[in-house]
């Protein structure tokens, strides 16, 4: 038995009536579905296009007592799921509709995958009533090969319209936690905790974009010129997206089972951070998408919360847009340092041994510069500039303990060597 979590809100008539319609016409027809309303039924209950469905017995309509919000309104539909005593867990939005197979191909796939587990398919695009090639997996599956936990929370992969997961899922972690603004995303920590999430490589339901859409694909929003999602607007800047993952996170390190010691990383942002950036390395030359994924939530945790971004900026409108100012301060900054050094040498204020030294410091100025001027900006630093000036600094801090000359400037260049490495393993890898 599937039980179907819907949660709506002021839905269009027309299209619920659609995605019942799906529902009710599913090859697989052990299911019933809980409709929780976060708006007044009565709204609605007199469309001619969802009359069929209000005496349907395998659909159960319920009005919420006060408005629940997304999260909520899915954790009270699957709650009453729970009580009918459902095998499998799948949810539903309001304006989708589902292709005839969608409950009967992922009850078989679940049964392969086994207990404690979920299973989640692809999607056609439905735009404008016009189904469209392109599937909902370009767009959102990035990652390459098994996904650990982490990366996981860092990169969310199932969409809640496609998932399948077995009940017992609920039961053992009734709630949804509030750190997690979205459904499918925390059902699908969990069931990775226990008997895994895997993808149907088939697109079995069609996805409707549209203006009023609770996140939507972005790019598509773009073409169309809605703009983006109030959902997605709340975590748009770097410090709101990784803190939202860093909570996330605890919250898995507190509710979901895990050896002691990764649970304590999971539920501390200095944690957090070490597996950040364990991700980065791990997936620096297997999947570009995640790694630089990693690495902006790492630098999105280290912002603090007060930023001087509007008075740079203010500085800015006073060049030509077309000025490139950072750019041209990095170049004439290179040329005075440059010509300085000529001088100084030529002069015999500096000798040639001294170079060792004197270039890393050089470089670890204007690195230094640029790099704080994006950090107060709340903006993702160059990387260049970055490792220029991590690579400086490791360079002094070996003369510092004496260590050979050249081998200190051999370490200062690993970093820019290692980011050459990555740009080409990926400019000749998509």
């Amino acid at each position: 038995m599937v039980g179907i979590a819907l949660a709506a809100y002021q839905p269009n008539p027309i299209w619920l009536a659609e995605q019942l319609s799906s529902i009710a016409a599913q090859t697989h027809t052990e299911w019933i579905c809980v409709i929780t309303l976060d708006s007044p039924l009565g709204e609605i209950r007199s469309s001619s296009d969802l009359a069929p469905f209000m005496h349907d017995a395998r659909f159960v309509w319920v009005e919420n007592q006060e408005r629940l919000g997304l999260r909520s309104n899915f954790q009270q539909a699957t709650q009453l799921l729970l009580e009918r005593d459902v095998d499998l867990i799948a949810f539903s939005d309001q304006d989708d509709v589902w292709l005839p197979d969608k409950l009967a191909e992922s009850v078989a796939a679940i049964r392969t995958s086994g207990p404690l587990s979920m299973v989640y398919c692809d999607a056609y695009l439905l735009i404008d009533g016009v189904i469209r090639p392109e599937r909902l997996h370009e767009y959102t599956m990035k990652a390459r090969g098994n996904m650990s936990i982490a990366e996981r929370i860092i990169q969310p992969q199932v969409s809640g319209f496609c998932a399948v997961f077995d009940a017992a899922l609920a039961r053992l972690h009734p709630t949804i936690p509030a750190e997690s603004p979205d459904h499918d995303h925390w059902y699908s920590l969990v069931a990775a905790t226990y008997g895994g999430v895997h993808r149907i490589n088939k697109p079995l339901a069609l996805y409707r974009q549209h203006a009023g859409n609770t996140i939507g694909i972005t790019s598509i929003r773009v073409a169309q010129g809605w703009g983006s999602t109030e959902q997605l607007k709340r975590y748009t800047s770097l410090r709101e997206n990784a803190r939202l993952r860093a909570g996330i996170a605890r919250r898995v390190g507190l509710d979901l089972p895990m050896p002691f010691g990764l649970a304590a990383l999971f539920q501390h942002t200095a944690g957090w951070l070490l597996i950040l950036l364990g991700v980065m390395g791990k997936r620096f030359f297997t999947d570009k998408s995640l790694a630089d994924n990693a690495y902006r939530k790492a630098w999105g945790l280290l912002l603090l919360e007060t930023s001087q971004r509007e008075i740079i900026q203010n500085v800015r409108k006073q060049f030509p847009s077309r000025f490139k100012v950072v750019r041209t301060m990095l170049v004439v900054a290179a040329l005075l340092m440059a010509a300085l050094t000529l001088l100084l040498l030529q002069g015999s204020v500096l000798a040639h041994k001294d170079l060792p030294t004197v270039i890393p410091v050089l470089l670890l100025i204007p690195s230094g510069a640029i790099t704080v001027l994006r950090y107060v900006q709340h903006q993702m630093p160059n990387s260049v500039m970055l490792l220029i000036g991590v690579g400086s600094a490791s360079g002094l801090l070996l003369q510092m303990l004496d260590v050979e000359p050249l081998l200190a400037l051999a370490v200062a260049a690993m970093p820019v060597v290692a980011n050459g490495c990555f740009r080409v393993r990926w400019s000749l890898r998509p």
